[in-house]
Parts: C-alpha cells; structure tokens; sequence
C-alpha cells in the first residue's frame, strides 16, 4: 500500500468491519459504498487485507532491463514487480525507479518521490489505493483492447475457423441464424470479419476473403465466440459454490469438471477442446485461467451460474457517470427522440432532467397526464423504448472507449442482449430522465 511519511499525506484505506463481505475487485467497500447485491464474494474484509508473511529482506533494487523492482531475501528468494504498476511511480523516471531502498523490513521507500510502498501488500497484488487500482484495471483493458485489435491476424484465423464449423450451415445457401441471437451474433462476425457476405437470414461464405479496413472490434468478436460457444454446449459456466470434483469422480449430475479455473473476477467453466483453443488465441484465457481482459468481456454475456453484479464495480460506476455527463450531441439527439416518440404513441409528454441537460425546447415545468389507456398497450410501449434505446447504446457505446463516433461504431458489432449495454442504458437513463423510471428497468 502506498503510504506517505510524517506530515505528510498519506494514502489510507477505510477499515471495514472482520466478518463483512466484499466482492472481488470491486472495490466499493474500500470507498464506503455498500451495494445491495454482491459479486464474486471472497471471505471477508479480514482475508482480503491479509498480508502474507514474507521472509526478511536483504536489499532491493530496480532492473532497468526489464522495468521491475527486484526485492531480495535472505533465504534467497526474490519478489519482482513491474515498477511502473506503483501508485505514484507511473511516471517515474529510470533514475527515480532506481532509488528504491527498504524501509525496514516491511517496505520500499523512494525518498525523491516520497513514496512507500508495504512488501505484504505488493506481493498480495496491491499496489496502490482502491481508486489507482481501479483506473489501473481499466487502463490494463483499454490497453489489451487496442493491442488486440493491432494483432487481427494473430486470432482472426482461429476465429473464423471456430465460427465457421459451430454455425449452422447448408452448401446451397451458406450459414444461417434462425433468428437465434448467438448465430445471429456469428454471422455478424464472419462478415465483419471479411469472410462472408451478409444476407436476410445469415451470412454466405465469400470465395476469396478479405481483410476488413478497419478490422472489427477484439472484444465484439470475443462476445461473439462466448455466445456461440455457449449456445453449442462447448462451453459450461460452473457455478461458484459447487464443490470440486476429481477427474475420477462419478459425476451423477453429468455436469462436467471445470478446466477453466475461477480467476480474475471470473467464475470456473467448463471449454471443449475447439472452444478453448479460440479462447486462448483471443487471450480469453491462458494456463487455464481467465485473464484479466476477460473479465469485463464476460460481463457483456454475464453467465447466471456466477451471480455477477458488476453494476457495483468502481469501473462501471465511474463509466456511468462519464456517459451520462458526456453524451455527444448526435447520440443525444437520438435518445431525445426515442422518448419523445414514445411519448407521443401513448399520449404522454414529459421533459428531460433540466438540471442535467439543457437541450429541451420544452419548459421545465411542461407535463400532461396521461389518457386513459389499456395497461397492456402501454406496457408494449415501454418495452419497445427501452428496446430502442438498448439497441442504440448496443452499437455506440463500449466500456474501454464510452461512447464510440459514427466512424468508430462501423467496427462494432450490434449484439443484443449484452447485459453489459444494458445496465449501462439504465444507469444512464436514470440520470438523464429521473423523472421517468420506467427508462432505468
């Protein structure tokens, strides 16, 4: 943990209490929000801020070949982290990193930068405040999102050939969807990809493929190999408090050990051999864990065996709140348009949030009541406006970039049912028109 020295600021966490839950990489209970729902929950605040024991150490220093601190012990062993993962040495230079002293026989210390850093916690993963950590991860996910996107060739082959064989396909048409949302999905992706042309009802091979300029997004087609994997059975979520099975057990529930190991905010799974494999070209998973790219990947399909409630994650909060204050002008135009049509349908007329907007030709105080209607009616209404808008954030906005341009949204896949878009449209919904709730379900 980074801590300052005498009189001068120091970085604290807040204490919660020994037997409280929190979620995993959540960080919300470190800031005091307390959410009704929970994530992965991992024991309690007490195992969270375990610090392990650690031998004492010897001396440390910084590798400029590599960019690591190295901590050395006196039993020989050696702890190296990546020095510019540090809250407060991101931006250090070489001869800064190069300062590192032990602070007894607990920390690191750079007297320059006034930096300490604790050994138990940088060896448990900590290596900052929960707000640094935090923007650490999402800068991680953007990261990883444009180098996957830079490395098209590196997975578009694997891809292709795993969508090709798992989509249903005739020799006189080409590979249909049924209108079912997985194969629906696929299809996108094969002609995003430049291996198809897109027809009503699928998608027919082309003779000679061509690489797409740009390419589709990397975490547009990860979804989309995840919806399919799934709808074919090749890939099983295990739900988090089963007990682990052997290789050898009698499985009597035919529900099949996981070789996809719970990790990085991810639940166990169980992948066929033909899934896996286009997992780990897409970095999905790697040694037989999820990666940390994965995770906010799975949240767009949010499998129900692992309970994910990532509405409560800093990272989708702090989006939230970017998106709702940062909407462009064409996207809003478009929300705007959405509400008032629907309004229109069913006799009611309301304004946006004058506070938070001020792109209404209306006046603040403009309200009707509404006509005396079947309730059914209504209720379709609102179901096909709050479908509208989740088709309209569906293929302008993504987590790692907010909300995408009109250039950018041609490389976007539009996939329905992405939970992850649709917990965002409520979020931001609910801010822009708090006096319309029925937007925020």
């Amino acid at each position: 943990m980074a801590r300052k020295g005498r009189g001068r600021r120091r970085y604290r966490r807040i204490k919660t209490e020994p037997d409280r839950e929190r979620s995993l990489g959540s960080g919300l209970d470190e800031i005091g929000f307390d959410p009704l729902v929970r994530r992965i929950v991992v024991g309690s605040a007490r195992d969270a801020y375990w610090r392990p024991k650690h031998p004492t150490p010897r001396g440390a220093y910084y590798d400029q070949s590599t960019g690591r601190i190295v901590v050395e012990f006196e039993n020989g062993s050696t702890f190296t982290v990546p020095g510019r993962s540090l809250e407060g040495l991101v931006e250090a230079s070489e001869a800064h990193l190069a300062e590192v002293e032990l602070l007894g026989e607990t920390g690191l210390h750079w007297e320059s930068l006034d930096v300490d850093h604790e050994i138990g916690l940088m060896i448990t993963g900590i290596y900052g405040t929960p707000s640094f950590m935090a923007q650490s991860a999402t800068r991680a996910m953007e990261l990883h999102t444009k180098k996957q996107a830079n490395d098209f060739a590196a997975w578009a082959r694997a891809v292709a050939v795993y969508l090709s064989y798992g989509l249903p396909y005739k020799d006189e048409i080409g590979w249909e969807h049924y209108h079912i949302t997985a194969y629906e999905v696929g299809c996108a992706a094969l002609v995003a990809m430049g291996q198809a042309h897109e027809f009503v009802g699928g998608a027919k091979p082309r003779r000679f493929p061509e690489r797409p300029e740009p390419p589709p997004r990397w975490d547009d087609i990860s979804t989309a190999v995840i919806y399919v994997a799934d709808q074919n059975g090749e890939l099983r979520f295990r739900k988090l408090d089963r007990r682990v099975l052997s290789l050898k057990a009698d499985d009597r529930d035919n529900v099949p050990v996981a070789n996809i190991a719970a990790a990085n905010g991810a639940g166990p799974a169980c992948a066929a051999f033909n899934a896996c494999a286009v997992l780990e070209a897409l970095g999905l998973t790697q040694a037989g864990c999820w990666t940390k790219a994965a995770e906010t990947v799975l949240w767009r399909y949010n499998p129900s065996e692992w309970n994910l409630h990532f509405a409560s994650d800093t990272r989708f909060i702090r989006a939230a709140f970017d998106a709702a204050a940062n909407v462009p002008d064409d996207i809003r135009s478009q929300i705007d348009a959405i509400v008032t049509a629907a309004d229109e349908e069913t006799g009611v007329v309301r304004t946006p949030n004058g506070e938070h907007s001020d792109k209404s030709d209306l006046p603040p105080d403009a309200a009707a009541m509404p006509p005396e209607t079947p309730s059914d009616p209504r209720s379709m209404a609102e179901d096909f406006r709050r479908h509208r808008l989740d088709v309209l954030f569906y293929r302008r906005w993504r987590l790692s970039d907010g909300w995408l341009s009109a250039d950018e949204a041609k490389s976007a896949l539009e996939i329905h049912h992405d939970d992850l878009a649709s917990s965002m449209r409520k979020a931001v919904m609910g801010w822009l028109y708090p006096s319309q709730p029925l937007l925020a379900l």
